[in-house]
């Protein structure tokens, strides 16, 4: 059983479908610990949507493939209500994948993406403490109250 940390500091979990070096790069990244999750769980989401298709170039995998394939995790079999949720939890991570994938140049089909381009399209913007002030113009007064 293969056997993967999820975040620095966090316990393994055993067979996540990110790869040690994706996961490493994730933990790597000089973002908040959210961003970093989030990106992770739009990795992950990624990785079992792939493998839910068979595939991972294409279109994303339709309703009966995903259900077949989440039916098909044994750690999922008895759990009816959890496994719809994550159903839905993964169909909206692909409605995202596909707005990421046709962003890109050349677009691309939603299974095709790498980490890089998730983490390209994830970056969080520059917050506004760190952005330089414009001097004031002459014009620039308060209101008057």
């Amino acid at each position: 059983m293969a056997i993967t940390p999820v975040v620095s500091g966090s316990p393994p979990v055993a067979e996540s479908p990110l790869s040690h070096d994706e996961a490493a790069a994730i933990d790597a990244l000089p973002w908040p610990l959210l961003e970093r999750q989030r990106l992770r769980l739009l990795a992950h989401s990624l990785r079992s949507l792939q493998a839910a298709a068979g595939r991972s170039d294409g279109a994303l995998p339709s309703g009966s493939e995903l259900e077949a394939w989440a039916v098909a995790q044994p750690q999922l079999q008895r759990e009816h209500h959890f496994r719809q949720l994550l159903i839905e939890q993964l169909s909206a991570a692909g409605m995202r994948l596909k707005q990421i994938a046709e962003a890109q140049a050349p677009e691309q089909t939603p299974l095709s993406l790498s980490l890089e381009q998730l983490i390209r399209a994830s970056t969080p913007p520059q917050s506004q403490a760190h952005q330089p002030t414009p001097p004031a113009s002459p014009d620039d007064h308060p209101p008057n109250d």
